[in-house]
């Protein structure tokens, strides 16, 4: 990644469709009536399905993302020893939290979306399809292009960037500016973004498990 860094067209055509697929998803929803939940899964599925092709497109841009398909089997393992090793420092988190009288629930909440209008909708979208769009534009390309300029920078610039556009979420961003510097950190360290994907994944699921089940 370092000495490799994703060209900046790759990056301006992947964040043309991006957008081009939210604006839609957002004009659907308030305009035409669209489930808000169905909207954005579908629009993070066109995302997903044109990041592929931009990166297809870009020179060696599978082994950039470190999405070679030799290092999956590498990344998913990886992607599991990180996702249960922050598990446990959230847990523990979470614990002393409790202990000192605060709700950390009051934090990860993730609003009304949440509360199990249709809960296999949520989890697919949620848990799944939205942390591989996320992971594939803020660390595959955001960061991997910030890159460039050295891993700080990289982790700083991709996390504001995450943590801005999260900004409709209720409640102060503590998660999402938690979560873009252990993806990033983690992308960083493995190169491989199936890493971070999994990270995003589970503790996705896991936020949604426990809100919806408490």
């Amino acid at each position: 990644m370092g000495s490799d860094p994703i060209a900046l067209r790759a990056l301006a055509l992947a964040t043309a469709g991006v957008v081009a697929f939210e604006s839609l998803a957002r004009w659907a929803i308030a305009q035409k009536g669209v489930d808000p939940l169905a909207g954005i899964g579908l629009a993070r599925l066109a995302d997903i399905a044109w990041m592929v092709l931009v990166i297809s497109r870009c020179p060696r841009g599978w082994s950039r993302t470190g999405l070679a398909r030799g290092r999956w089997a590498a990344g998913l393992i990886r992607g599991l020893i990180w996702s249960a090793g922050f598990g446990i420092l959230t847990a523990t988190g979470y614990a002393l939290l409790h202990m000192a009288g605060f709700d950390p629930l009051r934090i990860i909440r993730p609003g009304p979306t949440a509360l199990f209008p249709k809960p296999a909708l949520l989890f697919l979208v949620g848990g799944l399809i939205a942390p591989i769009a996320e992971e594939l534009y803020f660390r595959g390309l955001i960061y991997g292009y910030c890159r460039r300029w050295g891993f700080w920078t990289a982790l700083l610039l991709s996390t504001l960037v995450f943590t801005l556009l999260h900004g409709s979420t209720p409640g102060a961003p503590i998660p999402q500016l938690v979560g873009g510097l252990v993806f990033a950190t983690a992308y960083e360290i493995e190169k491989s973004l199936l890493v971070p994907i999994l990270i995003h994944i589970l503790g996705n699921t896991a936020i949604f498990s426990i809100t919806s089940w408490l």
